[in-house]
Parts: C-alpha cells; structure tokens; sequence
C-alpha cells in the first residue's frame, strides 16, 4: 500500500465518522468531499457507497438507515485484511439500499369498499 493510498483510506474514515457525528444534520462539505474520495478510489465498493451518499445528500434514501451501512462499507473498503469476496459483499449491501429504477410506488386497495365498514346493523331512514 503506497503512502497515498493510506492517506486516502484514512480520510475516508475520518470523513464518513464526521457525517455519521452529525446526523441529522448532514454538511454538505463533508459529504461532496467523501464522494470525491471514494471516487478517486474507484473500487466497485467504493463507487457504490458514493452513489448511496449522493442520494442520501438528495434525501431519496433515509440517512438513519444508510449511514449505519455506509460506514461499515467504507470500515470494509479501506481495511487491507479484506478481499474482494468481502468486498463484493458490503457492496451487495449497499446496493440494496438503492430505488428500483422504473418502479412506482405501489398505491394499497382495499379489500373491502369503506361503504361496507359500517359498525351495526344499518339503520333505513
């Protein structure tokens, strides 16, 4: 591992650590600055993590669910023990945290029309 690697490792610990200390209230420095490092690091771990944090900067994925994930896949990027079968693992999980592209929100119908929810007998007028 090269000096720089170590350095970029670490300031990805030190960034995602900053953002789990400040949630809710996410900076928005430190998130665009994770980003570009996890970018920089271009591993397939580290560009999925980076998406999930841009749509948790854009509030389409619940941060309080999120970060918890994100900050043991990035423990995982940068630990030099894993593998990629590890690594491949952590990214299963992040990506579960993605929305599925193309699908609407699934809108709930009734099984019983409310006309039909009256309690007692019905009374004629």
């Amino acid at each position: 591992m090269t000096r720089t690697e170590t350095r970029i490792e670490t300031r990805i610990e030190t960034l995602i650590t900053r953002l789990v200390q400040q949630a809710p209230a996410l900076e928005a420095d430190a998130l665009h600055s994770l980003v570009l490092e996890l970018e920089r690091n271009a591993a397939p771990l580290a560009l999925s993590i980076a998406r999930v944090l841009q749509l948790v900067g854009a509030n389409q994925i619940d941060q309080g669910i999120a970060l918890p994930a994100l900050a043991m896949a990035c423990g995982t990027l940068v630990d030099p023990r894993l593998t990629a079968r590890e690594h491949d693992a952590a990214r299963f999980e992040i990506e579960t945290l993605l929305p599925m592209p193309g699908t609407a929100p699934r809108i709930a119908v009734p099984d019983v029309p409310i006309a039909q929810l009256i309690r007692g007998p019905r009374r004629q007028p």
